[in-house]
């Protein structure tokens, strides 16, 4: 058993973050990675990866890479190279190949975290737990894809790599957020036909006035919205707006580049040889263009109450061509099954998100804390001195992003015992 200050489940970029304002706050304490840091970046996304925030929403706390703050569409190789000479310049006490298996109270009011690791188990006894292990540990796979035969190869994210590596044929592309579009982007581009599969996620502008919208978040006060303002409490649980990396995404472009979009998966039938899909494609189309259009109101009318110095300051609006409509999506309605081998598709693809992984945690007045879906709902928890760091809304919209860490690190680092 080793006894220490506070303990930080996971380093990924949560965990990372807080580790560096516990350095600057002198405390010890150690980061434990069931894997490699940043893990989930390095073995969950696919070749052509580009994180879709500009620089200065990417960097770790900490990190100096003398490039500019605007610079946006980063190869995921680069990003990870400037995030591992940050590890390495400011020697995180990270731990790898270090799995949580066992969060429980001590009879001391402190905290027993249990470890595996290759050398054997090991136990901390810690004063404090920050737990930040994200929300990609399990992949969200729906029970019908067991009745996909094998004829049909079955990718996920972290399995799809690039178009080169997918069996010749049609691809049915499945979950309508921003994986599911920006891999059918790809698949389309490189000359494959693709069939989506949609789902009820906003849409967003990439740039707005010479902008990436990103900024514009920032400068109107979204990306702080207090947790207390939170009007929807189904935004808590919204996926990624569509958009791609460098450039906007809509349904009218991908349908201008010849991808079929369908609803929502609604399942297979038995013998697997039927896509069944809900006649709701109009519907996921509206909401994708009023979430567009309410972003780029919340701004125009934020510019519009500016003086006339910082109105002048920004450049004109130009639509984004992406999102211009393509008629022939609302002529036909989609069909509502879809016979896999009739259309010569050879390759599903799963864009259906995941889901976090908390077996560990034996802390009952922690679990029951947990909302509906099984996640935390805020940095504090009913236990003193247990923490949770890097989920959606836990303080303000920006709490599950990059873009929030550096506000909620600090708080839960004024709060340790």
């Amino acid at each position: 058993m080793h006894h220490i200050d506070t303990v930080v489940i996971g380093a990924g970029q949560a965990g990372l973050c807080m580790s560096y304002v516990l350095q600057r706050a002198g405390r010890e304490h150690v980061v434990l990675e069931q894997a490699q840091a940043l893990e989930q970046w390095r073995s969950a996304r696919w070749d052509s990866f580009k994180i879709n925030s500009p620089l200065a929403f990417s960097r770790l706390m900490g990190q100096r890479d003398g490039l500019p703050d605007r610079q946006r569409g980063l190869a995921l190789r680069t990003i990870l190279g400037l995030w591992d000479d940050c590890i390495a310049q400011r020697a995180f006490p990270i731990h790898e190949k270090s799995k949580v298996v066992a969060v429980e109270q001590a009879p001391d009011g402190g905290f027993r975290v249990h470890v595996e690791r290759e050398a054997g188990s090991h136990v901390y006894l810690a004063r404090n737990v920050i737990a930040a292990p994200g929300t990609y540990q399990l992949p969200r796979i729906p029970a019908c894809a067991a009745r996909i035969g094998p004829q049909i190869e079955q990718y996920r994210v972290g399995t799809y790599t690039n178009p080169s590596t997918v069996r010749a044929g049609s691809v049915l592309v499945v979950g309508g957020g921003q994986t599911g579009v920006q891999l059918s982007e790809e698949l389309a581009q490189a000359g494959r036909r693709v069939y989506l599969a949609t789902s009820m996620v906003k849409g967003t502008p990439r740039s707005h006035r010479g902008e990436d919208i990103m900024f514009w978040l920032e400068r109107t006060g979204l990306l702080a919205t207090p947790k207390e303002e939170l009007t929807d409490p189904g935004e808590r649980l919204e996926r990624l707006p569509i958009v791609g990396s460098d450039h906007a995404i809509s349904h009218h472009c991908l349908a201008r580049m010849g991808v079929t979009l369908l609803g929502t998966l609604r399942g297979m039938s038995a013998d697997g040889e039927l896509a069944l899909f809900d006649n709701n494609l109009d519907e996921h189309i509206l909401f994708a263009q009023q979430g567009y259009d309410e972003l780029i109101g919340h701004i125009e009318d934020w510019i519009a109450r500016q003086d006339d110095v910082v109105r002048l300051g920004f450049a004109a609006p130009v639509a984004e061509p992406e999102w211009r409509p393509h008629q022939p999506l609302s002529a036909l309605p989609p069909p509502t099954e879809l016979n896999l081998r009739q259309a010569g598709i050879h390759t599903v693809i799963w864009a259906t998100g995941w889901r976090a992984d908390l077996s560990w945690l034996l802390i009952d007045d922690v679990v029951r804390a947990l909302d509906t879906h099984g996640l935390p709902q805020a940095c504090d928890t009913p236990v003193d001195g247990f923490f949770w760091l890097g989920f959606h809304w836990l303080r303000t919209r920006a709490s599950g992003s990059g873009a929030g860490f550096h506000l909620d690190a600090p708080y839960i680092a004024s709060r340790l015992r």
